[in-house]
């Protein structure tokens, strides 16, 4: 199918979150004292929690940031506020902007074609210190933030803002993500084709939406275009 429009979600697809995580973790467990070789896998599970909780809409992003470190900070009882952590954590994360290899020539690739947006769930002041610094952005023509916009994937709205803002409708556009709970499931909410990113090779759940697999995000040029 001829698309005219794609959505791209950002962490895990694009960009390299989980380089990104540990070396901002890394630095709050500096910060804090914590002498724990499995601190940053415990952060992890923690914070994998809370944005499952976001997803379903239980906690709001501004809870998320502080709710996590306020679990970290008991397992460890470390003394510092967890929104002192909370914050030194956005800070070292605003300044990681790893992209996955091959999304630069991708996303430039498609864009010379027809217009692509950033529909991420995040934190408006990090992905903005992240991703307006990214050499990415020359080539996307909107950026929407569920912590922005006041609703996050799967919810079909922020799929649809984001069309609105490149003059799409649902039949014409492709979203392509890693996320089967944000991305996959917003797909189907808004009524887009879905690309699941799978570098994995996690096995495909029952009944999932799913139009197209990927293990190389090179290999959306040929479904895109």
């Amino acid at each position: 199918m001829a698309y005219r429009a794609l959505l791209l979600d950002a962490d895990d697809t694009i960009f390299d979150f989980g380089a990104a995580e540990a070396r901002a973790i890394s630095e709050v467990i500096a910060f804090a004292g914590i002498d724990d070789p499995r601190a940053a896998e415990v952060y992890s599970e923690i914070n994998k929690g809370y944005w499952r909780r976001l997803e379903k809409g239980e906690v709001t992003a501004a809870q998320l940031r502080v709710l996590r470190f306020r679990d970290f900070a008991a397992r460890y009882r470390v003394s510092a506020a967890p929104e002192v952590l909370g914050d030194a954590f956005v800070s070292a994360l605003s300044r990681q902007r790893d992209l996955i290899p091959g999304a630069l020539e991708a996303v430039a690739r498609i864009a010379a074609r027809m217009p692509v947006a950033i529909v991420t769930n995040g934190i408006a002041e990090v992905q903005h210190a992240r991703f307006d610094r990214s050499p990415v952005m020359a080539h996307v023509s909107a950026l929407v933030i569920s912590g922005e916009v006041g609703f996050q994937k799967p919810d079909a709205r922020i799929v649809l803002r984001a069309l609105d803002l490149l003059g799409a409708r649902p039949e014409d556009a492709l979203l392509a993500g890693d996320g089967l709970q944000s991305d996959i499931r917003a797909a189907e909410n808004a009524g887009v084709d879905a690309c699941w990113y799978n570098p994995h090779k996690f096995p495909r759940p029952a009944g999932a939406r799913i139009k197209y697999e990927i293990r190389d995000i090179r290999e959306l040029k040929r479904i895109a275009l």
